[in-house]
């Protein structure tokens, strides 16, 4: 009996042990925490600018009403997503970080760098790529951190690629709309169709919806000196009135924006944006 009552206390202190070795693992050195690339919020930014040599800095900067506008010759309205793909990178944790005076920066194309994001005043330059996991070497101060290789295709991408794609501001609430074949304006709270056409207030206020819901399939800078139709799209605010240029109807519409030099192309969208939606169709009895 005393043997066995001794055993059974040398199970229960080699379990214990076992479980001390589990808890603290001594003589294995603990992973450090991932660090973070900035102390930056993201919401506090104001402005990223893009350095990617040789073309032309991208610089973004947030205006007053929180809308994210891209600054060029001509000042044009960001994409919100794409905006806040970037701005991520503020709060982006790194998978290893190392001193940057115990790397070769040359080899890792940190020195000169490849692309420089400035994040307000806060430097990140972007280097090449390690071998075994595709991570992006980043340098930011003495810091040069292995992170995801999920920037570089936003650092590469064209101005145009950064457009907002809506036709009209988020918040757009149509005063008039003026069509090639046809204009609606609001009075009051009713909306009146010139010429006169016999034609329900559900129809109308459709069409109003789809341009205040438009976005286009894809935006590129174009040659806004064709002729064509015209639109006029008149908000609330008088001072935001808009005008578009219709260059083709077909195979898509596609229209520019002459005050802004780009254009957008909307796919088969020629009856949802120019004409009235046909009335629905009563199911059969």
């Amino acid at each position: 009996m005393k043997s066995r009552w001794i055993v059974n206390l040398l199970l229960l202190v080699a379990v214990a042990a076992l479980a001390l070795v589990a808890l603290y693992e001594p003589g294995i050195e603990q992973a450090p925490q991932a660090q973070t690339l900035t102390e930056l919020d993201q919401e506090q930014i104001e402005t990223i600018r893009i350095h990617r040599p040789p073309r032309d800095d991208l610089v973004l900067a947030r205006h007053d009403r929180g809308d994210w506008v891209i600054e060029a010759h001509t000042v044009l309205p960001a994409a919100r997503f794409q905006v806040n793909a970037l701005l991520r990178l503020a709060g982006q944790k790194a998978v290893r970080s190392y001193p940057a005076t115990e790397l070769d920066l040359v080899r890792l194309a940190l020195d000169p760098p490849r692309a420089t994001v400035l994040l307000d005043a806060t430097q990140v330059d972007f280097g090449a790529t390690e071998s075994l996991e595709g991570l992006r070497y980043v340098r930011v101060g003495d810091q040069v951190h292995l992170i995801p290789d999920i920037y570089q295709h936003l650092i590469d991408a064209g101005s145009t690629q950064f457009v907002r794609r809506r036709l009209l501001p988020e918040q757009a609430s149509i005063k008039s709309l003026s069509l090639p074949a046809f204009s609606i304006t609001k009075s009051n709270r009713d909306w009146v169709i010139e010429p006169q056409q016999d034609v329900s207030a559900d129809r109308i206020q459709q069409l109003i919806d789809n341009w205040q819901q438009a976005s286009a399939l894809s935006v590129r800078s174009a040659d806004t000196t064709t002729a064509g139709e015209r639109i006029e799209v008149v908000l609330e605010d008088p001072a935001q009135a808009v005008l578009f240029v219709i260059a083709t109807r077909e195979p898509d519409l596609v229209l520019l924006r002459p005050d802004l030099g780009l254009e957008y192309r909307m796919g088969e969208l020629d009856d949802g944006l120019l004409a009235l939606p046909q009335p629905a169709v009563e199911p059969a009895q």
